[in-house]
């Protein structure tokens, strides 16, 4: 048994098949569940979602719509669901399961490439996200998280390879898309440290500064400039 359980996750392919398989089966039961319960699968939010969405196709403002309090590039990613055919309706559900297949994947490259794991190893951790139910359940009843954790994720993963310009465009996305991916910022900004990080991951140590003037400017390093100056140019474009 652990042989065969150790095949299974030296194999990504296999677990990602998993992953979709599981999305695609509570994508069908869910689609039954709304047609013939009272009881909805579907969550309130995803309603929400879509009715703006037939606001824009109507050349309307999506915030035409009571509750509707997110990004309207949400709205204009779920815009096939007000094409004709019930099952369009589910088209955004489908995006936001193959965002949560995506950050499982996303989690296996980084552990992969920053930490050295081997493919096994990593797919486990990694299967903690793909084959976890309640993270499935989440996305597939209409909840737009999962794309947010693409971005969260692919934030991260940048800034551990020390891409602070691809870092910060994420993360200036994330934050336009929900608010609270703001908390990543500080946390990637202290974890760089007072010390240039390069293509290879060296540190500079800046602790020797002579002046108070000198430490703070030490603060603000290329990397952190970097990161300040994508995400806030990213977030205040798509915001204005």
């Amino acid at each position: 048994m652990a042989s065969r359980t150790s095949t299974l996750f030296s194999r990504p392919w296999t677990i990602y098949t998993i992953a979709t398989l599981l999305r695609l089966a509570l994508l069908i039961y869910g689609h039954w569940q709304d047609a013939h319960s009272a009881v909805k699968y579907t969550d309130i939010d995803y309603q929400v979602f879509t009715d703006a969405s037939r606001f824009l196709s109507r050349n309307r403002s999506p915030y035409d719509r009571a509750t509707y309090r997110y990004t309207p590039l949400l709205a204009w990613l779920l815009y096939p669901t007000t094409w004709n055919g019930g099952l369009w309706f589910e088209f955004g559900k489908c995006l936001f399961a193959a965002g949560d297949v995506v950050t499982g994947y996303l989690i296996f490259k980084a552990l992969r490439e920053a930490y050295g794991f081997n493919e096994e190893r990593a797919m486990k951790f990694a299967s903690i996200w793909l084959l976890n139910p309640m993270v499935a359940n989440i996305s597939t009843r209409g909840s737009s998280e999962g794309l947010l954790a693409v971005m969260v994720v692919y934030t991260l993963r940048e800034a551990l390879r020390g891409r602070m310009w691809s870092c910060g465009f994420m993360l200036g996305l994330a934050v336009h898309f929900k608010i609270y991916p703001f908390v990543y910022a500080a946390s990637i900004f202290w974890w760089l440290g007072a010390a240039e990080v390069g293509n290879a991951g060296v540190r500079r140590d800046l602790e020797g500064a002579a002046s108070r003037y000198e430490k703070l400017l030490g603060l603000f390093t290329k990397q952190r400039r970097a990161l300040i100056l994508s995400s806030a140019i990213t977030f205040s474009a798509l915001t204005a």
